[in-house]
């Protein structure tokens, strides 16, 4: 089992237990909004009625609908951790888990060797540890986002079937542009808001090299740190920028290949 799913399993395994030990209907009423589950929760043959009713199955219900939720989106795992106050729970509850989870001064992420992002949910687990160390440690939050973005780029390109080899960052992005069909070159001058489109598939590239040059002056990397005096707020426009070009291409990578899947079955 990977790394990436034990987390994954620690997680849903805690919010599970947090959402047993004090959600009451109405809780979930306000989940099913936030996470666009509505029919999912409130269809569930099991959830609610064995809430109401205290049954033995309430908790595989839970780990049911939890699961059903992040299958759907998984952005629906940073809704649901902040909806029912995960980390100040664990906290007071489970400090060995909160330990575990949050209690680390420095994100996993310090070799572009160690992080492993198969799927966009994986990929929503190293955000929210970017994230989390913006205000501790921006230097650390600018590595760790241009570390990020270098993984992603080669994860794409490695499930096209290509050698990501030693190309530096603009190349890379170049060529998983390129097989993502997101080529700012290619694009049909005859659509309209073509211009636009262009410019917006060139600020990708800008912000990509941005960021990597950025790591190069402020961030971590290859055992280095430079304590240069970045603030937060900037650190957070990094790492906001990369999450975001991240995890645009990882779900454009995950539709290609949905398409190519059904059309081979």
């Amino acid at each position: 089992m990977s790394k990436s799913t034990k987390q994954k399993d620690r997680i849903v395994l805690s919010i599970k237990r947090c959402i047993e030990s004090k959600f009451l209907e109405s809780d979930w009423t306000e989940l099913a909004y936030l996470t666009n589950g509505k029919d999912i929760i409130y269809k569930h043959q099991r959830l609610l009625r064995s809430l109401s009713f205290g049954d033995q199955d309430y908790g595989d219900c839970i780990f049911d609908v939890i699961e059903k939720l992040l299958a759907r989106d998984p952005g629906n795992l940073q809704i649901i951790i902040d909806f029912i106050g995960l980390q100040e729970w664990l906290k007071e509850n489970h400090p060995q888990d909160f330990e575990e989870l949050y209690g680390h001064t420095q994100p996993l992420l310090d070799t572009t060797e160690e992080i492993a992002i198969a799927n966009s949910f994986e990929l929503n687990q190293h955000i929210v540890r970017i994230r989390r160390a913006v205000e501790s440690d921006p230097e650390l939050a600018v590595g760790s986002t241009k570390e990020l973005l270098e993984s992603v780029l080669k994860t794409i390109l490695e499930g096209f079937g290509e050698k990501p080899g030693k190309d530096d960052m603009p190349k890379l992005l170049k060529r998983t542009q390129k097989v993502l069909n997101l080529n700012p070159s290619e694009v049909d001058l005859n659509m309209k808001g073509a211009e636009i489109i262009i410019k917006i598939l060139n600020s990708i590239g800008q912000v990509v090299i941005g960021v990597n040059e950025l790591r190069n002056i402020y961030g971590t990397g290859h055992g280095q740190v430079h304590k240069s005096g970045i603030t937060p707020d900037y650190a957070r426009l990094v790492a906001g920028t990369g999450a975001t070009i991240a995890m645009f291409l990882m779900e454009n990578f995950e539709m290609q290949k949905q398409k190519d899947t059904g059309a081979s079955s």
